[in-house]
């Protein structure tokens, strides 16, 4: 009877704190924190197609990052937004990171896009090749990347910069018109307007990505890096899904999306002669330091940097 007794008791005791289990209250996980907005801008230029596929197709959303990305006609009202802090990152180009560090805006090369800049002679100029621009008129815009890829262009072929009259255009529309009335002999311009300036007979001299100038590059403020840096990092992997999109798919699939976002006029569906888009990386630390040593040369830079202060792995890693 005692062990009955014992028994008894053991099994009301088990019940009873079943019960209390049962009543009390489920420990939740803790909820998982969403992803913050990204907010980047760029120039309406062929390198900004991997962020609208990526938008427009769903990459980013897949990573659970939204992407506000904001287009602008010109670097003066991306900058003032950049400056403002209204954008995390920008499209834009080392030169410019070189200048906002000058400045004491910490922001840093994340990654290389697929930008360009054609160097097009008017096709009634009678230029045939780069030796032919000595003492003839290039528009540019002054203290840019485009300077940058002009001079350097002229260097490997052996022209000192300053046998060349470099005419300032910082409109790059402006600059289009003034090389098809044939009021500059040549001009250096990124994609579509390059598209457009051959279309109409251009004579192509060079590029910037055939002596293997970066262009453009994807940049991030330090603040952005440090306080979103897991929606950073998913960007990047839905850039580099995106990268493999446009790599993989033909052209006709997404090419008006292409057009409306870059800015190529309508008639030049079907005729679109895109890049082989690249996934992220970043600059080779000589090419950096080549930027480096030419605004410093041309007096835009006094602060002393070395490409460890301009760029972060982020997008790699």
């Amino acid at each position: 009877m005692t062990k009955l007794k014992k028994l008894l008791a053991i099994i009301t005791a088990s019940a009873l704190t079943l019960s209390l289990a049962a009543c009390s209250p489920v420990k939740e996980a803790a909820p998982t924190a969403s992803k913050q907005a990204l907010n980047f801008g760029a120039m309406s230029s062929v390198d900004a197609a991997v962020l609208v596929i990526g938008n427009e197709k769903g990459f980013f959303k897949k990573e659970g990052v939204e992407v506000n990305l904001q287009t602008f006609k010109n670097s003066k009202d991306r900058d003032a937004a950049f400056q403002a802090g209204n954008l995390d990152g920008v499209i834009c180009d080392e030169i410019a990171i070189s200048l906002y560090q000058n400045a004491n805006f910490d922001v840093k090369i994340t990654g290389v896009t697929n930008g360009d800049f054609m160097l097009i002679a008017s096709s009634k100029s009678g230029i045939k090749s780069v030796n032919d621009l000595k003492g003839k008129s290039v528009a540019i815009s002054e203290k840019t990347s485009i300077e940058y890829s002009l001079d350097k262009i002229l260097e490997k072929n052996s022209i000192d910069p300053k046998d060349v009259k470099k005419s300032i255009v910082p409109a790059i529309p402006t600059r289009l018109e003034m090389l098809r009335n044939a009021n500059v002999d040549a001009a250096l311009l990124p994609e579509p307007f390059a598209s457009l300036a051959l279309k109409d007979g251009g004579i192509l001299l060079g590029s910037a990505s055939g002596i293997n100038v970066y262009s453009s590059v994807t940049a991030f403020t330090q603040k952005a890096i440090d306080s979103k840096s897991s929606e950073i990092k998913a960007f990047y992997k839905a850039y580099n899904d995106a990268v493999d999109y446009l790599n993989s798919t033909p052209v006709s699939e997404y090419e008006d999306i292409i057009i409306k976002s870059v800015g190529y006029p309508a008639d030049m569906k079907g005729k679109l002669n895109l890049p082989k888009f690249r996934k992220n990386a970043l600059p080779k630390e000589a090419d950096v330091q080549s930027v480096i040593d030419w605004t410093v040369k041309n007096g835009l830079v006094k602060k002393t940097l070395t490409p460890k202060d301009v760029m972060n792995d982020i997008g790699i890693k």
